[in-house]
């Protein structure tokens, strides 16, 4: 089994912060296992957190590992002598592990330098440092983003002290590891190489530095390592940027200053030549910050994402529903009636028990706003759904339900509830038989007797009449939202398609989704459910008080926009 570890940096920090908030709803995956080294938040809801003292304790990929270190004396947001020997013990602690083979990956998150040198005035950053613990004589510091890749030629080195360098026999290693480590991620790279001086020298009129790079790209070409260049850099990101697969930085900032104003928070930082894989935030430590819980999370969240990339280059990634929407969808459902909802489904329950269940289960939950609703009653709910960024938001609610990441067809306790829901046509996702019939099966297993199933349906009528040829184009200062429906009759799909222009600095970045449900008929579902051993007690539609089930069934899909399924074990 595949382990990435997990680095917290300077406890002082929003290392701990963010790693906490990634771990807690992040997809738990069979052939995975994290392990977190240094401080967390522990949450009472979402993925469980095991301690334990040393890797070897980290056996089973169905929860999240913590090796705790950490003191309890450190303040938030002021690093210190002490923050720094802890930040530094984590790094000791996890290159023990990395360099045993007893980890395949690590994720580091930020740490101080001034804090480390405190007590390790030899310490430059993680990159040297996993280098000289690793036996490794070199590596690259290299960021990947949404917009363009960059390798740095040199790493946390004065700008003053970079010509020194630039000998025929560092550039010519150099580049030759950069295109071998890179044409292991990338086939067939097309890179370039920046200039050192302004205009590239204009032909040693004013440094000649870059005469000398050319002369070394030169060489390296005949040998089949094609690199362009040397470039001008204050013309090449936006005039060339875009026709490279990877640019090369002569020195940190002349490529981390547009490669950071350009990615934002989906920059990721890996180091190429080490005999493990390293990635890392492209952010620091954000002392004036740690402690609010306010920091986001979406680096580290891509630093991870992109290690499992490159452990596993041929599994596919699965595109992620509601990773943008899920910030916004709680104002553009602000029309919805929650608490009329949350009458009926107890006013539903009631008809049968003559009371209020005691414990509920919502399925895909979304932000949770009906569960929180049933939570502010006072009432014990447990809610799932597979989008994390749904369940952030969820999370942050006032009266919070007990939440986890799961799929709504997954393996479900038995006799575990009273009730049971799946709400705002979520069953309309499920496209396949097999799937409606697991989801039945499972929510009936996880049931008390005489417990009850609550889902709801959109119907052909509601898609014809409100969402067939549907656009709405919603316009504020830094965002551009356009959702689009269609409805093919034919199939019985209604696909969404909802996308995103979300300002990032000076730019907007675009993000697109598209949602696609099957519209079953009633006498579909009706089907679907006689051949399971609930009991189906009523349809209804929430304006109409009369049970649909005593009603011309072939009738309700052309007269009621939605309709609630009532089901009892």
């Amino acid at each position: 089994m595949i382990k990435i570890a997990i680095t917290t940096g300077d406890p002082a920090g929003i290392g701990y912060e963010i790693t906490s908030k990634v771990l807690r709803f992040i997809e738990l995956k069979k052939n995975i296992l994290y392990v977190v080294y240094g401080k967390m938040q522990i949450y009472n809801n979402g993925n469980p957190i095991c301690m334990i003292d040393n890797i070897d304790m980290a056996v089973s990929s169905d929860k999240i590992y913590w090796i705790k270190i950490d003191e309890n004396n450190i303040k938030i947001g002021k690093p210190t002598k002490k923050s720094g020997e802890i930040a530094y013990e984590i790094l000791e602690r996890c290159s023990a592990n990395l360099n045993s083979k007893k980890l395949d990956a690590v994720v580091t998150c930020p740490i101080s330098k001034e804090a480390i040198h405190h007590s390790h005035p030899e310490f430059i950053g993680h990159t040297e440092f996993f280098a000289q613990r690793s036996k490794t004589k070199e590596v690259i510091m290299s960021f990947w983003g949404p917009h363009f890749n960059l390798a740095l030629l040199t790493t946390h080195l004065a700008v003053a002290d970079v010509p020194g360098l630039l000998t025929k026999a560092f550039l010519e290693t150099r580049f030759r590891l950069i295109y071998q480590e890179v044409c292991k991620l990338l086939k067939k790279p097309k890179i370039a190489m920046l200039a050192i001086n302004p205009h590239a020298g204009e032909s040693g009129a004013f440094g000649k530095e870059d005469i000398l790079v050319k002369s070394v790209l030169d060489e390296l070409s005949q040998k089949n390592i094609i690199i362009d260049g040397p470039f001008p850099a204050d013309t090449f990101f936006s005039r060339k940027a875009s026709q490279y697969d990877l640019i090369i930085s002569a020195f940190h900032d002349q490529g981390l200053v547009p490669f950071k104003m350009l990615s934002a928070d989906e920059g990721v930082n890996v180091t190429l030549g080490l005999p493990f894989i390293r990635t890392s935030v492209d952010h620091g430590t954000a002392f004036d910050i740690a402690g609010k819980g306010i920091a986001s999370e979406k680096s580290l969240l891509h630093a991870i994402k992109f290690s499992e990339k490159l452990l596993f280059p041929s599994q596919k990634t699965r595109k992620e529903n509601y990773s943008v929407f899920a910030e916004y969808y709680d104002d553009y459902m602000s029309h919805v009636h929650y608490e009329r909802w949350v009458q009926f489904i107890l006013d539903q329950y009631n008809k049968s028990h003559k009371r209020n269940p005691s414990k509920i289960l919502e399925l895909a939950c979304g932000t949770a706003n009906v569960s929180s609703l049933l939570v502010k009653k006072g009432l014990n709910v447990d809610a799932s759904d597979i989008s994390a960024e749904m369940l952030k938001v969820a999370a942050l609610k006032p009266f919070c339900p007990n939440l986890s990441r799961k799929e709504m067809t997954a393996e479900l306790p038995t006799n575990s509830y009273d009730l049971v829901l799946l709400l705002f046509d979520s069953i309309n996702y499920l496209q396949k038989i097999k799937e409606i019939d697991l989801l039945l099966s499972n929510v009936h297993d996880s049931l008390k007797k005489g417990g009850l199933f609550i889902f709801d349906v959109t119907t052909s009528k509601n898609c014809e009449q409100n969402f067939d040829g549907f656009l709405n184009i919603e316009d504020s200062q830094d965002n551009y939202f356009i959702h689009q429906s269609e409805f093919d009759s034919t199939s019985n799909i209604q696909t969404t398609y909802i996308t995103f222009f979300i300002k990032k600095g000076f730019l907007f970045s675009r993000f697109d989704e598209v949602h696609i449900q099957k519209i079953y008929k009633a006498e579909e579902l009706i089907d679907f459910i006689e051949r399971t051993k609930f009991l189906l007690k009523g349809i209804y539609s929430i304006d109409y008080d009369d049970n649909l089930l005593n009603k011309d069934i072939k009738t309700l899909d052309i007269n009621f926009t939605r309709l609630f399924f009532i089901l009892e074990k």
